[in-house]
């Protein structure tokens, strides 16, 4: 599998602008318990990120059944490790419930945006006759 470095610049562009942009007003504004449930969603979601990543790197030389099956079930794989991370850190180590659901939302929605991004990207290297 080799690695996307201009994809990872920007995940790392993404993540680290909304940490800057989030730093002063999380640490002046929010309580301990918060700063931590949006830490910790942050990290989970940039986990499930790199998983689905790493997924659609190994499916993408693949037939397209197969990348299909590596994809969508490495979605659901992803979503259930998710949910399952999500419950453990709200029942076993108590993170403030709104601000982690929040943000686990939030971190998802540009995720999916980063994964599709990164999709068209490779579409289009694969089959240049492709682009509009």
């Amino acid at each position: 599998m080799k690695l996307d470095w201009s994809f990872l610049r920007l995940v790392a562009l993404c993540f680290g602008g909304l940490g800057l942009l989030s730093y002063f007003p999380l640490t002046t504004y929010a309580p301990a318990e918060v700063l931590r449930s949006v830490v910790g969603g942050g990290i989970v979601s940039l986990l499930h990120l790199l998983m689905g990543y790493a997924a659609i790197e190994v499916g993408f030389e693949q037939v397209h059944t197969k990348f299909l099956k590596i994809v969508v079930g490495g979605m659901s794989v992803r979503l259930v490790l998710m949910v399952a991370a999500y419950v453990v850190m709200i029942r076993f180590y108590d993170f403030e419930s709104l601000s982690l659901t929040l943000t686990m939302l939030f971190f998802y929605m540009m995720n999916l945006a980063l994964e599709i991004y990164h999709l068209q990207k490779r579409v289009k290297t694969k089959h240049p006759t492709l682009q509009p």
